[in-house]
């Protein structure tokens, strides 16, 4: 489910106020950074920007249009404002200039980043006339569930490169506004992109060429393995790994080298299909607690402590932001009969 909570102009405020507008809109609503408007080549520029924000579920969608300026985030404002996202920021036109950790990157059109607002980061929009700019703000779980993507801040993946070319069209299109109210992407697509921009962001950092085919193999086993038994509430490191026939102190060494836990893997899994059943307008006769147990939780208080640690909300509340049966579509309603996200 998307909402378009946020669309704002600074046409919509008066000349002089329009780059105080921006900076307490920017620094309310996204995160607290120094915008500094720039100017291109000692040209006069007079300074303007637009943003449309999105919920998207658990992620939040920002596209900005701006005339040429700079962010930086300092410790002085990630100490005033605790924030547990990642920024995956998408470059569309325009060039924008980065630093985080250390490492440096330049942005063209189709390239895109990993940023970590938990750490000072800075991002300059140079050029003449404006720049469009996407941000993925992205749960922190979310990501490391699928790897410690915090090594790989700042690491550029371009548009040209092998992994960009399949990644960067799928975040772009993903990216676009919706053109009617009922074309939103499914949750599906969203872990799909979640997945695909995980994966480029590790071929980059050199992970991917580097991993022992047959160490991968058996991760992708035990992974397998533990997915067919999710609804087994006594599911545990000794049982799948006596299931692929490898110790259990191998089994937790797989897992950390992508930088997770196998419980915190197994908790994110399970949370997902519990969250895709709590959307599903045709599955509303099914009460929580046998949602819970479906995939696995002992018990309807365990999956409501662990749903709000995750989401921010209990499953009550997640349940009531799915629309109703009776608000689909009959094509999107058709195409989703007896389809239980298993």
């Amino acid at each position: 489910m998307i909402i378009v909570d946020i669309a704002f102009a600074t046409t919509q405020a008066d000349p002089g106020d329009r780059l105080t507008a921006w900076r307490e809109l920017v620094n309310r609503a996204f995160l607290p950074l120094a915008i500094t408007p720039l100017k291109a080549a000692g040209l006069p520029t007079e300074f303007g920007a637009s943003v449309i924000g999105s919920d998207w579920g658990e992620l939040r969608v920002w596209r900005v249009t701006a005339t040429p300026m700079s962010a930086q985030r300092t410790s002085r404002h990630i100490n005033s404002s605790a924030r547990d996202d990642y920024l995956l920021a998408l470059h569309i036109s325009g060039t924008a200039a980065a630093a985080q950790d250390g490492r440096q990157v330049i942005l063209g059109p189709g390239d895109f980043a990993l940023f970590d607002p938990t750490r000072p980061y800075s991002i300059a929009f140079h050029g003449v006339g404006t720049f469009e700019h996407v941000i993925y703000q992205v749960p922190r779980a979310s990501l490391d569930a699928r790897w410690r993507a915090d090594r790989a801040t700042a690491l550029g993946v371009a548009a040209a490169s092998s992994a960009g070319r399949l990644v960067s069209p799928y975040l772009q299109t993903l990216a676009r506004p919706a053109r009617a109210p009922g074309d939103l992407p499914a949750q599906t697509f969203i872990d799909a992109a979640l997945d695909l921009a995980v994966t480029a962001l590790r071929a980059t950092a050199g992970v991917g060429s580097h991993l022992d085919l047959r160490r991968r193999s058996v991760a992708a086993e035990l992974k397998r393995y533990a997915l067919a038994h999710l609804a087994d509430p006594d599911l545990s490191p000794a049982t799948v790994a006596r299931a692929s026939y490898v110790s259990v102190r191998q089994l937790h060494r797989l897992f950390a080298h992508d930088g997770v836990s196998f419980g915190a893997w197994v908790r994110e899994q399970r949370l997902r299909r519990c969250r895709d059943d709590l959307a599903n307008p045709q599955l509303t006769y099914r009460a929580i607690s046998e949602i819970a147990a479906r995939w696995g939780f002992r018990s309807a208080a365990h999956f409501t402590r662990a749903c709000h640690a995750r989401y921010g909300i209990t499953p009550a509340e997640l349940r009531s932001l799915a629309p109703s049966v009776e608000d689909l579509p009959p094509a999107r309603l058709a195409g989703q009969r007896g389809d239980l996200h298993l």
